[in-house]
């Protein structure tokens, strides 16, 4: 089974993906952006804020721990995922204490791969490159775009910086003209950004639990339940709570998920993405070719707020009225 979900979220004033800081400036992560003039009936590239697809993966593998270690405590997860620092099995150092490293010369890939699976869930669902000998990677599961400026608004999107300043209590110092606390204050700008943005995010579900070299199952029936259950809970969970992204503390965005579509197909399909108007109404078209045309079985969760979806006619539709709801059908109808 292969999940694929486009999201819209509104956010104002956020620093969700900073890039470089220069001296007292914290720069907004922007990328280049194509878009359609009609005044010269020709295509533009502006630059527009942004956030990496390695961020968003970092908060959906911080909630994949969490989700996992609540409906299971003992759930198998090595102590760097635990900390939230995704080395994974990159070397020897990090491969200590899933795979007896003294014994790496006798043991082959497949070996290695079986046991760092068994002994990690998070290196099952994201992935892995033991970059030593034996050299061994294993693709993850899922897969996250950037998040960028919905189409139709992407004008509207913009970045500013904010100043900020920090003060610290000045106090006299016994027989010094100087002042304590004077080094501590200062001024900083944060640059922050406001747009609608839009992503997809792709989750093999087949590709849980099983070999990268046989394409065999290498844990337990019930063990691979559980992990596709967590897989989907955290990627709910990532939407419904928000948590993603950089400086949550003092900059959490102004807004809320607009809009969230799933699709479930039994090969790999990706949703249309949700930086076009009507990606959900092509999804439904796409998804209908493959239900008629392929003899597939498809079905496709719709929570939005934006596009307008009520028209949709497909026996494969489920619209709901929150982004929880999306996940409460998905966990409901298993794996």
């Amino acid at each position: 089974m292969f999940l694929s979900a486009g999201v819209r979220f509104e956010a104002n004033v956020e620093a969700l993906n900073s890039v470089e800081t220069t001296g007292n400036f914290s720069k907004h992560r922007k990328v280049p952006y194509i878009i359609w003039n009609e005044e010269k009936e020709s295509y533009d590239v502006i630059y527009v804020p942004a956030m990496s697809g390695e961020s968003l993966a970092h908060a959906y593998q911080e909630l994949l721990v969490r989700e996992a270690l609540n409906l299971d405590k003992n759930a198998p997860i090595c102590d760097d995922c635990r900390r939230g620092e995704f080395f994974k099995s990159m070397n020897k150092d990090h491969l200590k204490g899933k795979v007896d490293v003294s014994k790496l010369k006798q043991i082959t890939p497949q070996e290695v791969e079986k046991s760092i699976v068994n002994n990690c869930l998070i290196e099952d669902i994201g992935g892995f490159l033991y970059a030593e000998k034996p050299p061994v990677k294993r693709t993850s599961s899922f897969q996250f775009s950037y998040a960028v400026p919905v189409k139709n608004v992407a004008l509207l999107s913009v970045t500013e910086p904010l100043l900020h300043a920090r003060h610290a209590q000045m106090r006299e110092m016994k027989g010094k003209s100087e002042r304590e606390g004077a080094a501590e204050q200062m001024i900083y700008y944060v640059e922050a950004g406001t747009a609608i943005y839009g992503f997809t995010f792709n989750l093999d579900l087949d590709s849980i639990g099983l070999s990268s070299f046989t394409g065999e199952p290498i844990i337990g029936k019930k063990d691979l339940e559980f992990r596709k259950e967590v897989a989907v809970r955290a990627f709910i969970r990532m939407i419904s709570s928000k948590q993603f992204g950089a400086k949550l503390s003092r900059f959490f965005p102004a807004g809320d998920i607009l809009g969230v579509y799933v699709s479930l197909t039994q090969h790999p399909f990706s949703v249309t993405s949700p930086i076009y108007k009507d990606a959900i109404s092509m999804t439904a078209r796409r998804l209908d070719v493959l239900k008629s045309k392929f003899n597939e079985k498809v079905s496709l969760i719709v929570y939005d707020s934006m596009e307008g979806v009520e028209g949709l006619s497909y026996d494969f539709i489920e619209v709901v009225k929150t982004p929880e709801e999306v996940g409460a059908l998905l966990i409901e109808r298993g794996f």
